[in-house]
């Protein structure tokens, strides 16, 4: 098809039949030149071909930057410029993305906030991790090495998964994924469970009244709802998971249990303390955490995604 083309030569926009501009001008004038145009006018015909159909072939410039709409993103959602929910929620506090749309999203949002606004949309970026295989591989299909998040969650349970994807993991890193990381998350999981069976199995009745040991519990937990919280604040999520994994495997599991069978930590004060720990914990594995807080002596009827976040205990 004779296309119409409009280019621009020593400044001046041209507009003709691609016939009709090649009897004044040699293909590179017109390849270039529409190079330099923007929004130009559209063509009227289109080309569908897998082999060019000749020497001279024109590339496509009825064309638009698709991130251009993107970038409008935290203006249009609220509804730019007078609606109440842009007025009151513009701008926003943090936007989570991943590094390698930094420069196409994150950067245009900033200019579309900056030019129509004079604010940026946002006051915080957090550039989360990407996952890779268990050799720190970029997932392909062609590689063969892509692992199906429902499968890993049918074999080893959401909240593994879950864990497994945060656990020792800085931001705008990669995430290697392997069997190794999802055996340890469900081994968490098992954990807190059989934590669980052995204090819901307590007889309040003939249970400690009073531990030596309780006040070093309690600044343990103390301690740990104040690193969790300044962690998380900073969303350094990894660390704050990791800080748990050993506070309930090394400390809480492995001493403080102990210590509660010989009679030196009170029984509030394990309750008191391990309902603590859910809490902390329920961010990052949501499911166990709120069927076993609901199961705590005192909790029923209450759900940990409607608490606040922990105070220290006194």
């Amino acid at each position: 098809p004779d296309v119409e083309v409009t280019f621009i030569v020593d400044g001046a926009t041209v507009h003709d039949r691609y016939s009709e501009a090649r009897k004044e001008y040699s293909f590179e004038h017109i390849s270039k030149g529409l190079q330099e145009i923007v929004a130009p006018i559209g063509t009227k015909y289109y080309l569908d071909a897998k082999d060019a159909p000749s020497d001279y072939v024109l590339q496509e410039t009825d064309t638009f930057d698709t991130w251009f709409s993107s970038g409008q993103w935290p203006l249009t959602t609220l509804g730019y410029p007078d609606s109440d929910d842009f007025k009151y929620f513009y701008p926003t506090s943090v936007i989570d993305t991943m590094w390698d749309i930094l420069p196409f999203w994150i950067m245009r949002m900033l200019m579309f906030g900056l030019y129509l606004t004079d604010k940026v949309p946002f006051e915080k970026v957090h550039m989360h991790s990407r996952v890779v295989d268990s050799k720190g591989q970029k997932m392909s299909k062609s590689k063969g090495n892509v692992v199906n998040p429902m499968e890993l969650v049918e074999k080893y349970g959401a909240d593994a998964l879950r864990f497994a994807l945060v656990f020792g993991v800085a931001p705008a890193s990669d995430i290697p994924l392997g069997e190794e990381k999802m055996i340890g998350g469900r081994n968490l999981i098992t954990k807190i469970w059989n934590i669980a069976r052995f204090i819901l199995a307590i007889d309040p009745e003939t249970a400690n009244k009073e531990g030596k040991d309780d006040a070093e519990l309690k600044e343990l937990i103390n301690q740990t709802i104040g690193e969790t919280e300044k962690n998380i604040e900073a969303f350094q999520f990894g660390i704050a998971s990791e800080n748990l994994y050993h506070v309930i495997w090394d400390q809480f599991a492995s001493v403080y249990l102990e210590r509660y069978k010989e009679g030196e930590v009170s029984y509030k004060a394990l309750t008191d303390s391990f309902g603590a720990l859910l809490k902390l914990l329920h961010p990052f594995i949501p499911f166990i955490t709120e069927e076993l807080f609901a199961k705590l002596p005192g909790n029923e009827n209450r759900s940990a995604s409607l608490e606040n976040w922990p105070t220290p205990l006194p």
